[in-house]
């Protein structure tokens, strides 16, 4: 029974973190924001937190009698829709991650990196669908103001970005740029003597 706690326990914790790390991201890539490096790597640290709760979800649905999640579903290879979206998550999780490396060593080109990370949003989508559809709480009160919330945070955060890409570029032209700031010279006069 305790597996089962854990289970259920680290799914909420990597849904919760993938939220966040989908709406970070997003607001990663605003026109009008220039991250700090601190920003980027809270974005990494929500990742690799994510993705360990997601090893312990698998881990222990694996070890639980009780779940009937086999190798085979791993891999998506199980009759219930719900747990091939799970599978599909799991491994869009790991090649987010792995592609950050192999672009950072030069395998990848930033134009590849960019069209495979648009998959997170694919990751969060299918983790949801799968804690709908899969999820022993999915018909709780409770966890369905978690999908809620989680479903404005991410729509929330994408429907801002789209609006400051539709946006037009607001370049500082002549007249309305600030005035340049020109130092002032101070002069110390001395009274020439003693």
């Amino acid at each position: 029974m305790m597996l089962w706690e854990v289970s259920r326990a680290s799914a909420f914790v990597a849904f919760a973190c993938y939220t966040l790390v989908v709406a970070w991201g997003i607001g990663l890539s605003a026109r009008s924001w220039r991250p700090p490096a601190a920003a980027l790597g809270f974005h990494r640290f929500l990742a690799s937190l994510g993705l360990v709760a997601l090893a312990i979800h698998v881990a222990t649905l694996m070890l639980d009698r009780f779940a009937r999640v086999t190798v085979a579903s791993l891999v998506g290879l199980d009759p219930r829709p719900g747990v091939v979206f799970g599978a599909c998550a799991l491994w869009l999780a790991v090649a987010l991650p792995l592609s950050f490396r192999l672009r950072q060593a030069r395998f990848m080109s930033q134009r590849a990196w960019r069209g495979l990370h648009y998959f997170g949003y694919a990751v969060w989508a299918s983790a949801l669908v799968h804690g709908v559809m899969a999820g022993t709480d999915a018909r709780s009160p409770w966890a369905l103001a978690v999908y809620a919330a989680s479903a404005a945070i991410v729509g929330g955060a994408a429907w801002y970005r789209w609006m400051e890409q539709r946006a037009p570029v607001r370049r500082p032209s002549a007249v309305t740029a600030p005035a340049r700031r020109v130092p002032i010279a101070v002069v110390v006069e001395s009274d020439g003597g003693d």
